[in-house]
């Protein structure tokens, strides 16, 4: 009798402990999906913020058509919205900008929403200055995730 008690709390206990280590793999598992989901939202921040800061007059289409594809909701509608005016404002003042991310990373992220700070120097040129000017830009970006992609929501420059 002795002996059927030991093998049922053994059994119990490898029962619990297999229990126990399932949990701490899904876990650990679930935690490495949510690590590479926030490594992603920062690329897409980053390519957001090099779309942003990597415009000339020659380009200015292919430049709005990057930050274009990055984004979505009412930031892509403003966008599209403004860019004409954007177009107009590039060629018209012979704008170059020469940008780069100096850091970037998350503030927040719950899995379908991110908000990513980037800092960005630029070199900024116009007709008037066709050398540039070096610039520093702090840019908060917001991302939802759509599907399996990261897309921004919305940007903005941070005093």
């Amino acid at each position: 009798m002795k002996r059927t008690g030991g093998l049922a709390v053994a059994t119990l206990l490898l029962i619990g402990l297999a229990a126990l280590g399932a949990h701490f793999h899904n876990a650990a598992e679930a935690a490495a999906e949510r690590d590479e989901s926030d490594r992603q939202a920062v690329a897409v921040a980053r390519q957001a913020a090099l779309a942003l800061t990597n415009i000339s007059a020659q380009t200015v289409d292919q430049d709005s058509q990057r930050l274009t594809a990055l984004a979505t909701g009412d930031f892509r509608e403003q966008f599209a919205q403004q860019s004409t005016a954007f177009r107009d404002i590039v060629t018209g003042s012979k704008v170059t900008s020469r940008g780069e991310v100096v850091e970037a990373a998350l503030s927040s992220s719950d899995g379908t929403t991110a908000i990513a700070l980037a800092a960005v120097r630029a070199t900024v040129g116009n007709a008037a200055s066709p050398e540039g000017r070096q610039r520093q830009y702090r840019l908060r970006i917001t991302l939802e995730k759509t599907g399996e992609t990261w897309l921004v929501a919305n940007l903005e420059f941070v005093p």
